[in-house]
């Protein structure tokens, strides 16, 4: 799914893409706004935001200076009457330029350019999380390949995760991280840990040594554990 705004001052304009959008599962339209002021506040608070279907000419504050104040640059698609503008728009890198009243052959051409490059950024994303994962700790984003992670530990409402160059704190559930790990040899292996299998010294009972930390094994993923070792 795309998240999608419209930001659109003319009412007839704004429903009619609404309608247009609603003909695509893939889009998300999350919310229409009837100027830029409004569009500004709420993409400063939602940043999961992935398309704007943008009107150039607004009262107040236009299209084009609305993309000097937003934080971050999603795919936009500017829609205007006005067809002096589209120079000025590509100069931005935006996916596309739709003149209005916008027609279903035109608006569906630009929605293949969005979904291309949504398509294209999944692929890059998922080939990246085969072998890395990007943690938010102190106010950066830091790169954590997972040949180099040792284990993640529950530290009330944020988790540890301890490394051969550091340790980092970052808020997250333990049941929100075991889903977004996306490599097949981090285990679950009590409710406060998930381990890399690697990087296992020994297994004793219930307790596993990682670095010279001994770790619980619950009774509840001991057997999961078993089953995941190569044992002869």
């Amino acid at each position: 799914m795309i998240n999608t705004i419209i930001i659109e001052d003319e009412l007839m304009a704004s429903k009619s893409l609404e309608n247009l959008c609603s003909k695509y599962q893939r889009i998300n339209l999350i919310k229409s706004a009837d100027n830029a002021e409004v569009g500004l506040e709420y993409l400063q608070s939602d940043a999961s935001i992935e398309l704007i279907l943008l009107d150039i000419e607004m009262p107040g504050m236009s299209g084009l200076d609305l993309m000097e104040k937003i934080p971050y640059l999603p795919q936009i698609i500017f829609t205007t009457g006005n067809k002096e503008y589209a120079y000025e728009a590509f100069e931005y890198d935006i996916t596309d330029f739709l003149k209005k009243p916008v027609s279903v052959d035109r608006f569906d051409k630009a929605m293949q350019k969005v979904f291309g490059i949504k398509d294209q950024r999944n692929a890059i994303a998922s080939a990246s999380a085969k072998h890395e994962l990007y943690i938010k700790s102190d106010g950066k984003f830091i790169r954590l390949p997972y040949d180099e992670i040792f284990y993640f530990e529950n530290v009330g409402d944020y988790v540890k995760v301890v490394t051969q160059n550091g340790n980092y704190i970052f808020y997250e559930t333990m049941k929100s991280l075991d889903k977004k790990i996306l490599n097949p040899r981090f285990l679950k292996i009590h409710r406060s840990y998930i381990v890399n299998m690697g990087k296992i010294k020994d297994i004793e009972d219930n307790t596993i040594v990682v670095e010279n930390k001994v770790i619980p094994v619950s009774r509840a993923y001991k057997s999961v554990l078993m089953s995941s070792i190569n044992l002869i």
